[in-house]
Formats: structure tokens, sequence, C-alpha cells
């Protein structure tokens, strides 16, 4: 299953290598896009969605801002709170990766017959939850 997954990474990430981004970029500006317009998100959503640290955060931050795809609006109600919003650009580069990555996740599926899809989400769901239960002790 681990020889899968990271099988699956690699497909995923010739995508990101083409457009220079980490998996970690792509999370960050899949995040903020899944908000819906204006596209703004607060740190404390990126942290608990994306998994990494908050130096890690701003790493990246700092990356995506450099590069012109978010921006860090102040917030008038709380200015401890700086939120990360995408930038046109932010927007139609994760717009354009995520119409990549879903043409290829269809092409990977192609010759699976709507059975075979129903019952390899089934068996991705229970995985998933047996991942919930695993003790590492």
């Amino acid at each position: 299953m681990i020889g899968i997954g990271a099988n699956a990474d690699e497909v995923g990430m010739r995508v990101l290598r083409k457009f220079k981004l980490t998996q970690t970029e792509h999370d960050v500006l899949a995040c903020a896009r899944r908000q819906g317009a204006p596209h703004i998100v607060t740190p404390s959503l990126l942290l608990e969605e994306v998994r990494i640290t908050s130096g890690a955060l701003t790493t990246c931050l700092n990356r995506l801002t450099a590069r012109a795809l978010v921006t860090r609006p102040s917030n008038t109600r709380d200015l401890r709170v700086k939120p990360v919003q995408l930038t046109s650009e932010g927007l139609e580069l994760i717009e354009q990766i995520t119409q990549l990555r879903f043409k290829m996740a269809g092409e990977v599926l192609a010759h699976f017959s709507p059975q075979k899809k129903q019952q390899l989400k089934q068996l991705l769901l229970d995985f998933n939850e047996g991942l919930k239960n695993v003790n590492p002790d």
C-alpha cells in the first residue's frame, strides 16, 4: 500500500513540478481556493488542513507572496491575525493545476467500470477509517 501511495504522489507531483510548486504550496493555494470568493483563509485553518508547523507555513507563505500568488491583507477586526488571500494569478494557477490533476485522475481510473470505481471508493474509505485506529506503539 505504501508503494502505491508513493506512486500516486509521484503522478500528482509531475503537475506541480511543471509549475515549480511544492506539495505544501499547492495545499495552501488549494485550501484558499476551497474557501470560495474572495479566497481568504486564516493561518490557523491552513495549519490544520495542510498539517505543517507554523515555521514551515511562514516559509511557504513567503515563497508564495514573492511569486505574487497570495497576499497578506490586514484584518481590521483582529490585528493579530494576518489572513492569506489568493491573488488573481494564484487563483488562475490553482484552477489550472486542479483541472490537470483531475484529468490525470480520470486517466488513471479510465479502465475501471463504474462498479469497480464504487468498490475502490468504499475500500479507500474503509482503509482511511483503519488509519484512524492505528497505534504506533
